[in-house]
């Protein structure tokens, strides 16, 4: 297997032109990137090893990431250890697996120096059949299932998987030849509880032993690799004729979304694949009749607008409010800074007049309320206790609940004490400052200037 497993690797470097590249390794230590790392050094080729440690396991990750340097150390290879705090950087709408990936590239991207010195990854073709059921139980096409390329570009950064015909026991067994015989082993694949761990436990090893074994899956792996890689060409060749809503409209269903990728791409200079969400939307917004004006929201605060000239990203120019303090005793009535829109305190200072109209009105315990008052838009994770209830919630669920355009969120002011969110005027009110028989109130108005000609509309 040794001589093989070299062989291959050989070849894998002539034909995408890497022999007398720099090599960059992602080695966690595990059989697949040992095996990797130990074949390269054995070629003789200038490799150099990177190690993630994703701050998700503890001392173990970092146990695992001093075991990497020390083999690296004993065979003079080149090393270098990245720490990816994911739980400190993951956003809101991510999962743990796709924040680390979100980070791994981001750090490629510079390791790599913007994609000029290649990375290869240890991939095999056990990992393969793995992303096949995975994918094939989230719906995905057949770009999507086959999802593990010998060669991907993800932005400035150049993938090389020179392991994907290759069985996780042939790689073990070259390790021992070599005199290998120990590499990192992760604890956490035993645990069933995690869909991957159950389908390498539980669901493969079943499969095997109804048919025999599993070729028939890896041969199918290959003939939709093909199948996906024809229908990936001619959606390159649809996107260069692809420009008006006639010819969107026009593309096949099994070509729109591989398009749409290529589309994003370009526009955005980063890979971009379409949920299935944005897909449907899309589909939606075409299957209209007549003229179409459609604003298509995806991936955060990104937005597409479809019309008859065809699809564009919708950049929305925003009125950014900064962070002011209202010391609301002394000053009875704020204007928000290029708005429309004011807080006043009622019944105390210059009232709402005929070019003036009261939008909202919440009532405080005065006792409760600070000499000064922070005012700011909606970020990302803002969250606040509601009137009412024991728990807290975000303000991006509200949003939505209240059905509020995502192009329109950030045009509400908030009203804090100190960190916390007090009220999102229009929407909600926090339990904060809750009126009981017997106290002082101070009712705080939110309204708007009818007469102010750059917004006329209200902001919920």
């Amino acid at each position: 297997m040794s001589k093989a497993l070299l062989q291959h690797i050989s070849a894998f470097l002539r034909r995408y032109k890497l022999e007398q590249s720099e090599l960059l390794l992602g080695f966690s230590g595990g059989a697949d990137s040992t095996a990797l790392l130990v074949a390269l050094h054995k070629l003789g080729k200038n490799i150099r090893a990177v190690t993630f440690e994703h701050g998700l396991r503890g001392e173990v990750s970092k146990a695992e990431q001093r075991w990497c340097e020390q083999f690296c150390l004993k065979r003079n290879i080149p090393h270098q250890s990245e720490s990816l705090d994911v739980y400190a950087n993951k956003l809101s709408a991510e999962t743990v697996e796709e924040a680390g990936r979100r980070l791994r590239l981001l750090a490629w991207q510079k390791i790599s120096e913007q994609g000029r010195l290649p990375v290869l990854l240890g991939h095999h073709a056990d990992d393969c059949l793995e992303e096949l059921f995975l994918r094939l139980a989230r719906g995905a096409n057949v770009s999507g299932l086959i999802g593990l390329r010998q060669m991907r570009q993800l932005g400035q950064v150049r993938i090389y998987r020179p392991l994907l015909q290759i069985r996780k026991s042939s790689l073990e067994a070259f390790l021992h030849s070599e005199g290998v015989h120990d590499w990192c082993l992760d604890l956490s694949n035993q645990d069933n509880s995690y869909r991957r761990n159950a389908l390498r436990n539980q669901l493969l090893p079943q499969f095997r032993r109804i048919f025999g074994q599993d070729r028939g899956l890896l041969q199918a792996y290959d003939t939709l690799r093909q199948d996906a890689e024809l229908l990936e060409e001619l959606a390159e060749q649809a996107l260069l004729k692809t420009n008006s809503l006639k010819d969107w409209r026009a593309l096949p269903p099994a070509l729109l979304p591989r398009v749409l990728r290529l589309w994003l791409s370009r526009e955005y200079g980063e890979d971009i694949p379409p949920s299935a969400r944005l897909c449907r939307r899309l589909r939606s917004a075409l299957h209209k009749k007549g003229p179409v004006a459609e604003m298509i929201p995806f991936e955060g605060a990104r937005q597409l607008y479809l019309d008859d000239s065809g699809l564009r990203i919708y950049k929305q120019i925003q009125t950014c409010l900064p962070e002011i303090y209202w010391p609301w005793r002394k000053q009875t009535r704020l204007q928000l800074p290029e708005s429309p829109y004011f807080l006043q305190v009622k019944a105390a200072g210059p009232q709402a007049g005929e070019d003036d109209k009261i939008l909202a009105e919440e009532r405080f315990a005065k006792a409760e309320l600070p000499e000064r008052l922070f005012i700011r838009y909606w970020q990302d994770g803002d969250a606040m206790r509601p009137f009412g209830a024991d728990y807290t919630k975000k303000l991006q669920d509200l949003f939505v609940d209240a059905r509020i355009p995502r192009e329109r969120r950030k045009s509400l002011p908030l009203i804090l004490v100190g960190e916390q969110i007090i009220w999102l005027p229009t929407l909600r009110r926090a339990e904060f400052g809750r009126v009981h028989e017997g106290q002082e109130s101070v009712v705080l108005q939110f309204g708007m200037k009818k007469s102010n000609p750059t917004n006329s509309s209200d902001p919920a």
